[in-house]
């Protein structure tokens, strides 16, 4: 029988007669087996790490626990519909559709933290991030928006006990624009939940569960998943999957359906995932805080482990992991250009209106409307001179007739930011519903006065509580934009009591469909 020669270049290990003989016999076949194993052929030419026996048995993608700090590049493509309602508090269904184009790119350093004695093949759940960079730019029916992180809140810390995951900054209060850039499409922490747990060879299949995709796309929950991955190529050096499978989820309570189409590489010699590419078809639903959207977006993820950190601290935050994020540091900047005004307030408010005649901030609790406060700039008066809390009572009660029934309480301070407020609560009904009013009168020592009206209905003043006592210690004035100007002229035309009345007497106009909604 003629002899084979082995192809040292050919990962198959392909034979090459050198010339044409077929085997005559299974006998034939059995003799020179035994040959080329006694020869030790195989041994010599099998992959580094693996036996050629190895090769063919079900291999584990085992992670290294024990590292903990990477350097990530993620780049993000976006285009779609953005979907808004007339009124998201009366009904969900989309009235208006706009065209959405965006991209992002973050480029950031990650130290992943677990409990002190937490195994090192653990969930992980929390982070340090350091963004070296952190921006948007979005074309929204062609207005173009951009969004960078500020050099100052550059250092962050991600806890993931609770999903969605909790950004903050431990050195100063993050916006609601900026906490938006934050929430990536898909998490690098959670990366590596998506490879198998049982061993696999190349072109098996696998599901990927419900708890591993919440994890990744940060969802509030999965509740139902066709997702599978399958290994498309194993060596003893790397693994490359294909992730494939829809999802019907949740974030906070809105109803949101997802598929996803991607790619990833394991290195088994550093033991970490490297690289992630994705295609995310996302369709949420219209929520009370947020619009609904149908977006298509790619994802491109470079993550490489680091030893030493380069920009973020060396010593490693503080995180009481038996304690939720600290309350202090969970509030966010709430600001009106329009009048001129910043404060820091629970994240559950978010500014839904800054324009001219219409300021107004809303506070959502899992997709419920709590309250919904209005800000009005009142004229101003003459430097020295204080409005009363007697002649805000009047007003206030004139204006109501007969949707007022008692004042609850009234207060007079000087704030932490040198601002006179006065507070005024009082209980009513509209159209039966029972209503809590606070209105704020805030006046600055040159006379400027800003008016905020806070309105929910009785059910809702429990989770309320605090928010007025929070914007009054932290409200302070800016400088206003070149609108302010015409914002000066309508408050000039109008007196405090006009004022009020557009605030709260336009209640008894239409049907209540939501306390908050006085519109």
């Amino acid at each position: 029988m003629p002899h084979a020669e082995l192809d040292p270049t050919d990962s198959n290990f392909t034979m090459k007669p050198s010339q044409t003989a077929p085997l005559r016999s299974r006998r034939d076949l059995l003799l020179l087996g035994s040959a080329l194993t006694a020869g030790g052929i195989f041994s010599v030419v099998a992959p580094l790490g693996l036996s050629y026996a190895d090769d063919l048995r079900p291999q584990r993608l085992t992670v290294d626990g024990t590292r903990t700090m990477f350097r990530i590049r993620l780049e993000t493509d976006a285009t779609g519909n953005v979907n808004l309602p007339d009124n998201p508090l009366v009904s969900s269904k989309s009235t208006k559709m706009l065209p959405l184009k965006s991209a992002a790119v973050f480029d950031y350093e990650e130290r992943l933290r677990r409990p002190e004695r937490a195994d090192t093949d653990s969930i992980v759940p929390a982070a340090e991030r350091y963004f070296h960079e952190a921006q948007s730019e979005s074309e929204v029916n062609r207005a173009t928006i951009k969004c960078q992180l500020r050099q100052a809140v550059r250092s962050t810390i991600v806890r993931r006990e609770t999903l969605p995951e909790t950004t903050y900054c431990s050195e100063g209060f993050l916006s609601h624009e900026e906490l938006d850039l934050l929430r990536m499409p898909v998490s690098s922490i959670a990366i590596e939940q998506l490879l198998p747990t049982d061993p696999v060879v190349q072109g098996d299949q696998y599901v990927i569960e419900s708890e591993s995709l919440e994890s990744l796309l940060n969802l509030t929950a999965v509740d139902a998943s066709e997702m599978k991955g399958e290994i498309v190529s194993l060596s003893a050096k790397e693994a490359k999957l294909q992730l494939r499978g829809d999802l019907d989820g949740s974030v906070d309570g809105v109803p949101t359906k997802i598929r996803v189409v991607g790619k990833m590489t394991f290195d088994r010699t550093l033991g970490v995932t490297t690289w992630l590419a994705m295609a995310i078809h996302e369709t949420r639903e219209i929520s009370k805080a947020e619009p609904g959207f149908d977006v298509a977006t790619t994802v491109k993820m470079l993550r490489k482990p680091i030893d030493q950190p380069n920009a973020m601290a060396k010593q490693p935050a503080l995180i009481q992991f038996t304690s939720p994020p600290p309350v202090e540091q969970l509030y966010v900047e709430i600001r009106s250009d329009v009048l001129g005004f910043e404060a820091l307030m629970d994240r559950r408010w978010r500014m839904m209106s800054d324009r001219p005649g219409h300021v107004m901030m809303r506070k959502i609790d899992h997709d419920r409307s709590i309250a919904q406060c209005d800000f009005r700039q009142l004229s101003a008066l003459p430097a020295g001179r204080q409005w009363t809390i007697d002649s805000l009572q009047q007003d206030v009660r004139k204006t109501l007739g007969e949707q007022w029934r008692e004042f609850v309480s009234s207060n007079q301070r000087v704030s932490d930011t040198g601002l006179n407020v006065m507070t005024l609560v009082a209980r009513g009904a509209v159209q039966e519903v029972p209503i809590h009013w606070v209105i704020q009168h805030y006046q600055d020592d040159s006379g400027r006065r800003l008016l905020a009206t806070f309105t929910m209905d009785g059910d809702s003043v429990n989770t309320f509580s605090g928010s007025d006592d929070q914007l009054a210690s932290t409200l302070t004035m800016l400088e206003r934009t070149s609108t302010a100007g015409r914002t000066e002229e309508l408050a000039k035309k109008e007196t405090l009591g006009d004022r009020t009345s557009d605030e709260l007497g336009r209640i008894s106009k239409k049907p209540i469909q939501s306390a908050s909604d006085t519109k």
